[in-house]
Formats: structure tokens, C-alpha cells, sequence
């Protein structure tokens, strides 16, 4: 069913670190919408990974403590559905996957919404 096996990790050279290649995002970035999330990507050329970074505002979320477990269940919905949707695909993507909501999410809203949104970008992938 699958041409890899089933890697459910999220390890650090798939994190998105790089303050360029965030910046570089911002600037030429599409974008997929599907509240409460939303994905800002470019395609990289030079990498074998899709490297995500996750981002909540603090403009909607004072307290520290709920910005980082908003985090924690985007960073937990994206790496399960990840092998899913992107290790078959031949492109790999900067991805910034940004919560736009104002309200605290559910855990099945957001996997709705993450689902549908690697759905489409895996179509933009082929």
C-alpha cells in the first residue's frame, strides 16, 4: 500500500529552523487555508525532507503556557498524518503550518483541518 514504511517521527532535520528560509516563506509563500490552520510553503530543491515549522500568535494567545501546547498539538497531528500524505510524493516543501483561530482548538478540529490541507498540498505536489 505504501512505498516506504510507516515513519511516524518527527526528528530535527525536519524542523524548520532556518530564519532565511522562514523569511524567504513570507516573501514568495503560497498559501492553503483551512481554519483553524493555515499553510504557508515553498518548494525546496535542495533538500530529501519536508521541513516543518509551527507558529501560533501571540496576538491571540497571551499566556506563553497555551501558545506551546497549541504547538504541541499541531506539531502531534502533523506527524502522524505526515506519512500519510507527503513521504510519496517526489517534491519537498518549507513548510510553515500557522494557527490562525482565536479560540483553543480541539484536537479532532485540527486534525480535520491538517488532513484536508496535506490532502491539497499533496495535490499540488503532483
Amino acid at each position: 500500500m505504501y512505498l516506504y514504511p510507516m515513519n511516524f517521527r518527527l526528528p530535527p532535520s525536519e524542523k524548520l529552523k532556518s530564519s532565511k528560509t522562514i523569511a524567504q516563506i513570507f516573501d514568495e509563500g503560497k498559501s492553503f487555508s483551512k481554519f483553524p490552520i493555515k499553510f504557508i510553503f515553498i518548494p525546496l530543491e535542495n533538500t530529501q525532507k519536508t521541513r516543518a515549522a509551527f507558529a501560533v500568535p501571540k496576538r491571540n494567545f497571551k499566556f506563553a503556557v497555551t501558545r506551546n501546547r497549541i504547538k504541541r498539538q499541531l506539531r502531534e497531528v502533523y506527524r502522524l498524518q505526515k506519512p500519510h500524505y507527503l513521504l510519496n510524493s517526489g517534491k519537498n516543501f518549507a513548510l510553515l503550518i500557522l494557527f490562525v483561530g482565536k479560540d483553543k482548538p480541539q484536537y479532532a478540529q485540527l486534525e480535520k483541518s491538517m488532513i484536508a490541507l496535506l490532502k491539497k498540498l499533496e495535490d499540488e505536489n503532483s
